[in-house]
């Protein structure tokens, strides 16, 4: 019996077929075709047989690596909205056909993939569009980083005259492929605006936070995701006279490249909707010396009130490896939120749930951040590695969480404490 276990635990895995392009196809156009297409956010197109066959060793390479589909989140937390990563029977089928020379098959010529229909936005969207045009530089400024991702935050005047409800927002690109990510705020006390006028070119050159105020409290969107939409009867209110300020990080190309984009803001007349808030457990300060590979950060914040969880936002420097957000619930369980294994900001985003998360009164968010600032790291921004201080009221490392209360009282709860937490080393002292 032992002789036959042994047998049994020594065979290699049965070799998997390569397959053919019919085989491949679905793969290709179900994990690779919203981005590699006409207009679509990455370099080229991956349509046609002779797209994929002539950069199916580099393909290959980055399936392995696991680089591509782009998806931060694993299979560890909550069901997401959109769930883009690739099941790794999908990943070992693919790899198999790319590395057999990707074979076409018996067909004499191969059907190309069908390109997903161009985004539409409901008729009664607010257009909103960058005042100015922006140039991309071909190459980043600082030139001495091997991994860097330019930030620049634009300020477009909404024109309402009267507050609204706002269930959803659109994006029209017009850079897709140099711009990753894009998190958004209402402001309507003309903070940016004030900003914008110290930088004499279009838009500023720092983040989108504004005070408290947090980028990508007023949703997000970024590669793969051209609309957040919330779920039935949670909006975000839009105050009057507002303006969108767009935390816009981008890539050069090695070509310049126009940027003026627009936003469609879907409003809704819900009455019985609930008002989005941004709760927050992040960690405002780091201290890490070169070379360091492992410096643990942490943070804790209970829910005063119960609150119910539409998504998550996570946000990080690039010496973060990985990330991890876990809810210990009043009863003692500890439930995963998000788990990150390779953080890359180069793809951060808001992440909608699948279906929205209670969480009672008295949960604790855990949330867990690991830094690398070491040259094993290959997102570290500096090469050699620097020491770096930092410190942040809206979280240097952090998860922000979107959703609501229960009520107007659990909400103000909620804002009240979350807002203590971001000034807890800042200028007050005393907890509300």
């Amino acid at each position: 019996m032992k002789l036959v276990l042994l047998l049994l635990l020594g065979q290699a895995s049965p070799a998997i077929e390569p397959g053919t392009w019919s085989t491949a196809a679905p793969l290709i156009q179900q994990h690779c075709a919203a981005c590699h297409r006409e207009g679509g956010s990455a370099p080229f197109t991956l349509l046609t047989h002779a797209d994929v066959k002539r950069r199916r060793s580099f393909i290959a390479t980055v399936l392995k690596q696991e680089l591509m589909p782009p998806w931060l989140p694993s299979n560890k937390g909550v069901a997401l909205q959109g769930d883009g990563s690739m099941p790794p029977e999908d990943r070992a089928s693919l790899i198999a056909w790319l590395e057999a020379g990707a074979p076409v098959g018996s067909e004499q010529n191969p059907a190309p993939i069908k390109p997903m229909a161009s985004a539409t936005f409901p008729t009664d969207s607010i257009k909103v569009t960058m005042t100015e045009p922006f140039t991309i530089p071909a190459e980043t400024i600082e030139t001495e980083q091997r991994y860097h991702e330019d930030t620049w935050t634009f300020v477009m005047p909404v024109g309402n005259e009267t507050p609204l409800r706002i269930r959803g927002i659109g994006w029209e690109p017009t850079a897709p492929e140099t711009v990753h990510t894009i998190t958004l705020l209402f402001d309507a006390e003309g903070r940016g605006r004030q900003r914008d006028e110290y930088d004499p070119r279009p838009g500023y050159e720092m983040s989108g936070d504004l005070n408290r105020d947090i980028s990508g409290t007023n949703g997000g969107v970024g590669i793969g995701m051209n609309r957040m939409l919330l779920p039935e009867s949670f909006h975000w209110s839009l105050p009057a006279d507002a303006d969108l300020v767009a935390d816009v990080r981008y890539r050069p190309i090695g070509r310049e490249m126009p940027l003026q984009d627009s936003f469609h803001l879907f409003p809704t007349e819900d009455e019985d909707s609930r008002e989005i808030i941004a709760v927050l457990t992040a960690v405002n300060r780091l201290k890490v010396p070169a070379g360091e590979t492992q410096h643990i950060a942490e943070d804790r914040f209970t829910l005063p009130a119960a609150m119910d969880v539409v998504a998550i936002l996570p946000r990080s420097r690039n010496e973060c490896r990985s990330m991890q957000l876990m809810a210990i619930l009043p009863d003692g369980e500890t439930r995963v939120l998000m788990d990150i294994p390779g953080w890359d900001g180069h793809f951060r985003r808001p992440f909608l749930l699948e279906e929205v998360l209670h969480l009672p009164e008295g949960t604790t968010l855990h949330s867990r951040f690991v830094i690398d600032n070491s040259t094993e790291n290959p997102r570290n921004p500096f090469d050699p590695p620097e020491d770096f201080r930092i410190g942040k009221r809206t979280g240097a490392a952090a998860f922000t969480l979107l959703g609501a209360g229960t009520d107007e009282e659990g909400s103000a709860a909620l804002v009240e404490l979350s807002q203590w937490t971001m000034d807890r080393r800042g200028s007050r002292t005393r907890k509300p």
